[in-house]
């Protein structure tokens, strides 16, 4: 038999080429299946650090100033007039040593939770930036999450994920009688 004419009929043989596609496609499929599953994860571990530093943004922004606060020229019909004449309030007040305190306690009690807010592939949630000007506070974080899989192709196992969140304290408008606002 000729050479030629066997490596034609190799070649024209089909048996077995539906296979390798299938396997080809299985592969590719389970590969793009391990990915997403890590975007996934990664997506609601960002989320859940999110919380968390607005959690502590939150409770850091809350701390009152006193001295501050309880200072100035206020009287009965401070909070009225500046109702009728649309005048701005001045910001509260943040006591930036106690919301630095507070903001940490936050980010500790978010680390140690097992709670359904945190989600188990974040590592540690760490403070990395806190500012404070004394009416508004910024808090940054951020946590090193856990891939479920590591990406096919890589040794890559984890990410760094960070969140920035600002909030200030403001009076809400409108006629304050015995602590209920009435609008």
């Amino acid at each position: 038999m000729d050479v030629s004419k066997l490596s034609r009929a190799v070649i024209s043989e089909e048996r077995g080429s539906l296979s390798v596609v299938i396997i080809g496609v299985f592969f590719i499929t389970v590969a793009c299946l391990i990915v997403m599953t890590d975007v996934a994860a990664v997506l609601v571990a960002k989320r859940s650090l999110a919380q968390a530093t607005e959690a502590a943004a939150q409770r850091g922004v809350h701390t009152l100033d006193k001295s501050a606060y309880y200072t100035g020229k206020g009287t009965l019909f401070t909070a009225p007039l500046a109702a009728i004449t649309h005048r701005d309030h001045t910001p509260i007040p943040i006591n930036c040593d106690r919301a630095l305190l507070d903001v940490m306690l936050e980010l500790h009690n978010w680390s140690n939770d097992d709670g359904s807010m945190k989600r188990h592939e974040l590592q540690g949630i760490v403070l990395s930036d806190l500012q404070c000007d004394g009416t508004s506070l910024e808090v940054s974080t951020y946590a090193e999450v856990k891939f479920p899989f590591t990406v096919p192709f890589s040794r890559i196992d984890s990410a760094i994920l960070t969140s920035t969140v600002g909030t200030t304290n403001q009076v809400q408008e409108g006629l304050y009688l015995f602590g209920v606002r009435l609008h």
